[in-house]
């Protein structure tokens, strides 16, 4: 048996002169040095050169404090929002797959893990020395992931509840294979699951053809939402004329669970007539909301109020710490400089997903008893926390954790060949 293994990584980051740890953090510290050079020309080389060297330099980057200069502040605020913008554009491109040679299944995706950063759990024992036989080379996740798969009879569940990861089993018995009908773009895997045509029998007019369609991503990123525009979407019939999509409802939207790596969207048609036997091609595009790298929030003064940290593109406001009868109320702000709608009130969810908790002098984190919303607006959002303490909270922090950018990304797909009912 003859295995071979090549760590592949993302397209965009695979033309990234690879330089190790210790060099790029001697090479960020000299830049951020001469961003405060005497010579205007030389600060912007070191700004452009801080912007280039990519999302890799963002957590070697300098903490703002109260001794940085407003100039180095300002052009590290600008690098920051560039770079987190570009680390959620990257996050919404496929992981690449190389992977040649016949393996067990266990050996197969713990390649994959390795190569993506993608986990799937769940595998038995008497699935793990399944023998797969694999020719990846610069293969989307979705699809190596599926071959694989689709060789050892298993499939995804849906509902597995592993945070994180994709949750395999058994492939119920006459499910068509992974790979047949599925469509992959970027991060995302398109699948129809299921087509229902109701006719009214006692009303004709009354008629109607929905397509099931389950939404994946790669588990590694979650997207805050999706949505689907109704006269986005192009359908056409084996002969070729055009199926009716319903767009009365104008758009589908979603929001996503950390948990669960897939969401279904419900496609309305007009009842076609019943010479049409499939659909021969359904065209669309879903906008996708994807989060950049997650930054952390300290706030050590609980006594203050006001108090404002921001980072990239993302400002968190301490409004004030409080006891209300028996409990402790942390009011927060969190304001988005391009929010792209992720604050809505229907795509909304994620802000009260995000970790935040009060940290003692002894570094004990207490979890909050409950939240809830207090304000909503186009581009900020409030929150308040609740804690129950039992002492005063001298000595304590609070810290917060968000996304630092949110990318609305179009995401285009096309399904072939689904028979109707």
């Amino acid at each position: 048996m003859v295995t071979s293994l090549v760590l592949v990584v993302c397209a965009s980051l695979a033309q990234v002169e690879p330089v190790d740890p210790a060099t790029l953090q001697t090479r960020v510290n000299r830049l951020v040095r001469q961003l405060d050079s005497n010579s205007l020309a030389e600060r912007v080389a070191a700004e452009q050169a801080l912007v280039e060297l990519g999302p890799r330099a963002l957590e070697l980057l300098p903490a703002v404090t109260p001794r940085t200069s407003a100039e180095v502040k300002d052009r590290l605020g600008r690098v920051r929002t560039v770079l987190e913008k570009r680390a959620a554009e990257q996050a919404a491109e496929a992981s690449l797959v190389t992977l040649e040679g016949e393996m067990t299944l266990a050996a197969a995706l713990a390649a994959l893990e390795k190569q993506t950063g993608n986990r799937v759990a769940g595998l038995r024992s008497d699935n793990e020395a399944t023998q797969v036989k694999v020719d990846f080379k610069d293969a989307p996740f979705w699809q190596a992931l599926d071959s694989l798969l689709d060789q050892a009879n298993l499939t995804i569940n849906t509902f597995g509840g592993t945070p994180g990861a994709l949750t395999v089993m058994a492939a119920p018995e006459g499910q068509r294979p992974r790979s047949e009908g599925a469509a992959y773009q970027g991060v995302f895997r398109f699948d129809p699951l299921r087509i229902e045509a109701v006719r009214n029998l006692r009303n004709p007019d009354v008629q109607q053809m929905r397509l099931t369609l389950e939404v994946s991503w790669e588990p590694r990123v979650t997207p805050l939402s999706l949505e689907q525009s109704l006269d986005a979407l192009t359908a056409t019939s084996t002969e070729g004329s055009s199926l009716a999509i319903d767009n009365s409802r104008g758009s589908l939207t979603a929001s996503t669970n950390a948990d669960i790596a897939s969401v279904e969207l419900e496609i309305p048609f007009e009842l076609p007539g019943r010479d049409v036997k499939e659909i021969a091609s359904l065209q669309g595009s879903v906008t996708a909301l994807i989060p950049g790298l997650t930054e952390t929030y300290v706030f050590d003064n609980l006594q203050a109020r006001g108090v404002e940290n921001r980072k990239a593109g993302v400002t968190v406001v301490f409004d004030q710490m409080r006891k209300n009868q028996d409990l402790y109320e942390v009011r927060i702000r969190v304001r988005l400089d391009q929010a792209n709608d992720a604050l809505a009130s229907h795509l909304a969810a994620w802000i009260f997903s995000n970790e935040a908790h009060l940290q003692d002098a002894a570094g004990k984190q207490i979890e909050s008893v409950g939240r809830e919303g207090y304000l909503q607006a186009a581009n900020e959002a409030g929150v308040v926390y609740r804690f129950d303490l039992e002492e005063a909270p001298t000595g304590y922090k609070f810290v917060y954790k968000t996304p630092a950018a949110i990318v609305k990304t179009p995401v285009e797909y096309e399904l072939k060949n689904i028979p109707l009912p």
